[in-house]
């Protein structure tokens, strides 16, 4: 495992998902949101360092799995392993909010589908950033 590689693709994810979630939060879905003020945590209560540490393990995590398994690196590799995260985590995250929480379905749908984006856009910065090169029996590169 190339060590570098993976804390600069992981950094690269976190700074990503900081500026993506801003936009999809702050401003696209700011209306939407503003459903969950009865619901959610006052924003003078919210721990940031620990939605900070939150957010790097998550894209951590997506990019050490993904070196571990992909195959060739390509981009349609990246994206189904950013579609395979995007479906766990609405799974887990998502369709358990919505079962907990009075949470309007179309808001978690919309969490949901940009959910989806966002971690294809992880499986194509990962494919882009940490590219694969497996020993095979024709070759003797290493990763």
């Amino acid at each position: 495992m190339n060590y570098t590689r993976l804390i600069v693709t992981s950094v690269a994810i976190f700074i990503f998902a900081l500026l993506w979630n801003g936009l999809i939060h702050a401003v696209v879905l700011q209306d939407a949101n503003a459903a969950l003020v009865n619901v959610a945590r006052p924003a003078a209560e919210r721990n940031m360092g620990l939605a900070l540490l939150l957010t790097a393990g998550l894209a951590f995590l997506f990019v050490w799995s993904y070196a571990y398994t992909a195959q060739h690196g390509t981009l349609r590799e990246g994206i189904a392993h950013g579609l395979f995260f995007a479906v766990l985590a609405g799974f887990l995250v998502n369709l358990n909010q919505y079962i907990l929480y009075p949470l309007p379905a179309s808001l978690v749908m919309k969490w949901f589908v940009s959910g989806l984006v966002e971690f294809c856009i992880y499986g194509g910065l990962a494919s882009w950033l940490y590219p694969i090169k497996r020993i095979t029996a024709h070759s003797d590169e290493r990763y």
